[in-house]
């Protein structure tokens, strides 16, 4: 009886596990299309990235002008737990060459880069897009 009781408590704990990881994945989700709604305009990429540890992590969530190349609304996440929120981190708003000084760890440092890496692919791959004329029948000219 004792086996099955440990084994019914590691399932229990799986399963919260599962629960709990979920519930995160969509407070990452919320956070994304919240800043994207609130954004929602051009030149405005929604870029993010992350920087893991044994333990600890963090993940940042950027509003960037393409234009300017500033930031206009950042949220980061960090902890080492699940029970880990998303808030607003008004010290990295400004330019972003000069986030990744404004970091607060090393992590932070990883998702900053990763996140300036991510706006700049989206960023060139945006600019051809937009570069290529059309013509009004929908071709390439």
């Amino acid at each position: 009886m004792d086996q099955i009781g440990f084994v019914a408590l590691l399932i229990f704990a799986i399963i919260l596990s599962f629960a709990f990881s979920y519930q995160q994945h969509r407070a990452y989700v919320g956070a994304i299309r919240e800043i994207a709604d609130q954004h929602d305009r051009n030149g405005v990429l929604v870029v993010s990235g992350r920087g893991k540890g044994f333990l600890r992590g963090c993940v940042v969530i950027l509003a960037v002008d393409s234009t300017t190349r500033r930031i206009l609304e950042a949220r980061t996440m960090q902890g080492s737990t699940v029970l880990a929120r998303f808030r607003r981190a008004r010290f990295l708003e400004g330019d972003l060459k000069g986030a990744v000084g404004q970091a607060t760890s090393k992590h932070m440092v990883t998702a900053l880069e990763q996140a300036t890496a991510q706006f700049r692919e989206t960023a060139r791959s945006t600019r051809s897009c937009s570069a290529r004329t059309v013509t009004p029948e929908g071709t390439p000219a």
